[in-house]
């Protein structure tokens, strides 16, 4: 049974939801702390704030993948460089034959 494909429209219906959750609930925790004494205040905030959470989110989502990305990269040049190492030394070893 395999499961069907999700097509980019219900992606982004998804994502525009949790967006939507996540402003409510910043917009709820304002108007109850914040602006207590001007809860009307508190939509224009939370929508700023929002955007502000949202963009750092996806900051440090790419961060980490680009941090995992130079991890990677001196993981392959050391691998590589132990191989030739590895590879001259069994043939030189050998006495010139490769096995």
């Amino acid at each position: 049974m395999s499961l069907p494909t999700p097509s980019s429209e219900s992606i982004l219906n998804f994502l525009w939801t949790i967006y939507s959750y996540l402003r409510e609930a910043i917009r709820f925790i304002m108007s109850v702390t914040v602006f207590k004494a001007a809860p009307e205040a508190a939509a224009t905030y939370s929508d700023i704030c929002t955007l502000l959470v949202t963009l750092t989110a996806l900051y440090l989502i790419l961060e980490f993948v680009s941090a995992a990305r130079k991890i990677v990269r001196v993981i392959l040049i050391v691998s590589w460089i132990l191989f030739i190492v590895s590879l001259v030394m069994s043939t030189v070893s050998m006495g010139g034959t490769a096995p």
